[in-house]
């Protein structure tokens, strides 16, 4: 198949720059800003910046539908990852972590592109190409530009783009129904939670405990082989990544009471944005030598609590206590924060704990049906690798 140097297809276009006092709130006036934590599986619109016009210099720094967005400055383990841009409602630029790749379309079509381009091989390599100066690792333009890319005839591309679309749709839908199984478990919680007549408690009633960590991070020679210390990343989006870790250094010894151990409920202290703060998520599953740091607290529910953990999760989530956290955060543009005092102080109406057990049940099979929806996904995830494989070798 003829190949062609990337840089000859399709350019990169770098991000914009800001400071984190230029963050707005939308208005008619500004525009839309996406940066590292938007690039997900799909672009991630559910916290997005907005920022003046004048800060875009070029017009081709405005995005546009087919555009791959690249998160260029990350942890080494996510630079490189990247993520297809659909229409936008708003006109939207990208900050200077992010950097678009943008296909020359009379020879290159923007999905074939994409896909390409988010394949684990060439994921793989443009990550070995990764400079890592302190804590981020940063895209090497340089190199990337000149990796070979399979050039088949344009309608050759668009067949190829196709079957790879059709087969991500069906691990778009297993995402799917895992979403519409988030909604139903908080549907429920909110049958549970709503009678009037049960006590109202604080968090602090409710023998409800935080334990934090410290922020230290290694650099150069002072990192420790495998001690870790969690990203808020990590867990504000209510589901646990562990991905997202930063190595702790060498020279520093944790105490086992900061350690992150499977099970345990973590909850965002501090966050960009006060949407992510408070939030408790589940640790299901986490390597040893993990720990917290500053801006996350472990939940400690003791065994005679007022409180399930299960509950409390929910908890996190419903609008009363929402509004609450955001009332009570404080902080200026850049990062806002929760102390522990306000945070237990939150008042809920408490249901029996035998009702909350039924509640805890009922989660657990939700759960169970996610557990099977989860596996069927790391299936097609495999299928679709193998296919996008055998796509750019010519063999599909």
């Amino acid at each position: 198949m003829k190949e062609a140097r990337l840089d000859g297809v399709a350019k990169f276009i770098r991000g914009v720059t800001f400071k984190g006092t230029d963050v707005q709130r939308a208005t008619d006036s500004n525009i839309d800003c996406m940066r590292t934590k938007n690039v997900q599986t799909h672009l991630d619109t559910t916290d997005v910046w907005s920022i003046d016009k004048s800060h875009v210099k070029k017009d081709d720094q405005f995005l546009r539908r087919g555009d791959v967005l690249i998160s260029s400055a990350n942890s080494w383990n996510l630079v490189g990852k990247c993520c297809w841009v659909p229409e936008l409602e708003r006109a939207t630029t990208f900050g200077g972590f992010v950097t678009v790749l943008r296909p020359n379309v009379e020879i290159m079509d923007a999905s074939y592109l994409y896909r390409w381009f988010s394949s684990r091989q060439v994921q793989s390599v443009v990550r070995s190409f990764a400079n890592q100066t302190t804590n981020i690792s940063n895209l090497d333009l340089n190199r990337t530009a000149g990796l070979q890319v399979p050039v088949p005839e344009l309608k050759e591309q668009r067949r190829i783009a196709a079957i790879l679309d059709k087969a991500d749709d069906l691990r778009a839908k297993r995402r799917q129904a895992i979403a519409h199984l988030d909604a139903l478990a908080q549907s429920m919680f909110h049958s549970t939670s709503r009678d009037e007549t049960w006590p109202l408690i604080t968090l602090r009633d409710a023998s409800l405990r935080f334990v934090g960590g410290r922020n230290l991070v290694g650099s150069g020679a002072d990192i420790h082989p495998v001690n870790k210390v969690l990203k808020v990343s990590a867990v504000s989006s209510g589901e646990f990544d562990p991905e997202h870790t930063k190595p702790l250094p060498a020279t520093y010894a944790p105490p086992s009471e900061h350690a992150v151990r499977t099970g345990d409920l973590v909850v965002t202290r501090a966050s960009g944005t006060k949407d992510l703060i408070g939030v408790a998520t589940l640790i299901k599953k986490v390597s040893d030598h993990t720990y917290l740091p500053d801006k996350l607290w472990r939940a400690d529910i003791g065994d005679n609590s007022l409180l399930l953990p299960i509950y409390f999760r929910f908890l996190t989530k419903s609008p009363g206590y929402r509004e609450y956290v955001i009332n009570a955060s404080s902080g200026a543009a850049g990062v806002s924060n929760i102390s522990q005092a306000k945070l237990l102080s939150f008042e809920f109406r408490r249901p029996p704990i035998e009702l909350q057990q039924t509640f805890a049940n009922r989660i657990a099979a939700v759960e169970r049906l996610k557990e099977t929806h989860r596996k069927h996904l790391a299936e097609l995830d495999a299928l679709f690798a193998s296919l996008q494989s055998r796509a750019f070798k010519g063999e599909l």
